[in-house]
């Protein structure tokens, strides 16, 4: 049996795979004695610059560390974390405290965006000023000019709230540093959202009406500089306390930080070059975008105004010919060429072909988009054990969402899948959702008020 070398200041110990799976048992146990440990009430939205975006069903940072911090004082040979649904980026940030190499990847070209953002090795210290610089001029610039081809973008944005943001836009692409543009346009993604027609009530695009609309008086500019303080002075905090911890030199973050724009069921074609990974943590979908959280739709109008080029040269305008169509290339979209037949994912899952064999007849497609997801996630699946490294951990944090009023059983059907690609699942936690901002609208995910986090670890050959 393979041994795992644990570096320890004193002596080197050697430990098998199963007695650190219980030595993690035993940490995690008796730091979840206390009910809220893993359900933290504690809510500050700067932690490590968790305020930057409203992203959809963002992780809790401090929840985030804690995990981390158990499975590293079982395993303190971890030197990489991976999350292959990166979203905002607070798996690879929580990772940074404690200095690992941080890797991950998203289909959402504004997911990319963010997480550079956040996860950047050196930064620039003075960007609140800078922000006040672009605000500026954006402020002097007399131009009417309208910096955006979105169809249909008066009935997102009022005329004169066009007019600001475009502004702002050229003011934005004059910054020659490209994380300090990375940034601002960030900071322009959250005045675009908070100045929109579009209620902040939902993720998914819905017009506000007429009436309430023409109530609305609006400074694109005087929000966007405001926004700019308060990310800027977020920074400034995240970076102090990676200083304090001793994971900055010479101003730089002291691991590697990679985030890459790409499709999770590819991922072994895209992480060859820095894989194997020693550690996963992510929080998948929960089902289909297009039903569940519309990432996409949410992301659509920021995305509009941004210069994709300063996201990643693969990021792909043609991701916004529709508002749905970045949910529609993600898990469950569309049909896809999965590897996994539906007949080979039942076999896999008898708990999901229990529940999909008892779905009620209407909706008539809810059968179909349940497995049309799952057999994505199934490829998923394949291309993440792929790029882990074995005997490494993996931290899963899911939701059971909602299909026809019954309870899809997404942690029982994960556990399923991945034992069948040889991973055991060490223990399953429970935590209670306080803060997590979901779609309330969304009768899919309106009753999702617990998660369930696995910790599995990927067996030997």
């Amino acid at each position: 049996m393979n041994l795992i070398a644990r570096r320890d200041p004193g002596r080197q110990s050697l430990r098998t795979p199963l007695e650190v799976d219980a030595q993690l048992l035993e940490l995690l146990n008796t730091k979840g004695a206390d009910p809220d440990f893993w359900s933290s009430k504690e809510r500050d939205r700067s932690d490590s610059v968790h305020c930057i975006f409203q992203y959809p069903a963002m992780m809790v940072p401090i929840v985030q560390r804690r995990l981390l911090g158990a499975v590293l004082e079982a395993r303190p040979d971890i030197q990489s974390v991976y999350d292959p649904f990166l979203g905002s980026g607070t798996s690879l940030v929580s990772g940074m405290h404690f200095g690992l190499n941080t890797y991950g990847n998203d289909i959402n070209p504004l997911a990319v965006l963010i997480s550079r953002v956040r996860t950047a090795r050196s930064v620039e210290f003075t960007i609140g000023a800078i922000g006040d610089v672009v605000a500026k001029k954006a402020e002097a610039d007399r131009r009417e000019t309208i910096e955006t081809s979105m169809p249909n973008r008066e009935k997102w944005f009022q005329a004169d709230v066009s007019i600001d943001l475009s502004r702002l836009r050229r003011a934005i692409r004059k910054c020659e540093s490209l994380w300090v543009r990375r940034f601002l346009w960030v900071t322009l993604a959250e005045t675009i959202r908070l100045t929109s027609n579009d209620r902040t009530s939902t993720y998914k695009l819905h017009a506000r009406p007429a009436a309430e609309t023409a109530k609305r008086k609006l400074s694109p500019i005087t929000v966007f500089r405001d926004l700019a303080r308060e990310n800027a002075a977020s920074f400034s905090t995240f970076r102090r306390r990676l200083t304090e911890a001793k994971q900055i030199k010479s101003s730089k973050y002291v691991a590697e930080t990679d985030v890459r724009i790409g499709d999770t069921r590819k991922a072994l074609d895209y992480w060859g070059d820095a894989a194997p990974f020693d550690l996963l943590m992510t929080s998948p979908p929960y089902g289909d975008n297009l039903t569940t959280v519309t990432y996409g739709q949410h992301s659509y109008l920021p995305l509009h105004w941004i210069d994709f080029k300063d996201i990643d040269p693969a990021a792909d305008s043609a991701a916004l010919r529709t508002t749905q169509e970045i949910d529609r290339r993600s898990l469950g979209g569309v049909s896809s060429d999965s590897v996994w037949t539906e007949d080979a994912l039942l076999e896999a899952s008898p708990r999901l072909k229990r529940f999909a064999d008892g779905l009620p007849a209407k909706p008539e497609d809810g059968r179909s988009r349940l497995l049309r997801f799952y057999r994505d996630f199934g490829a998923s699946l394949d291309s993440i054990t792929g790029v882990m490294k074995s005997n490494s951990y993996m931290i899963w944090t899911v939701g059971n969402r909602n299909i026809a009023g019954q309870q899809v059983p997404t942690d029982l059907v994960l556990s399923d899948l991945v034992e069948g690609l040889n991973c055991k699942v060490v223990t399953t936690l429970t935590r209670r959702i306080h803060h997590k901002r979901m779609p309330d609208r969304n009768a899919s995910s309106a009753t999702m008020r617990e998660e369930k986090i696995l910790l599995v670890r990927k067996c030997e050959a």
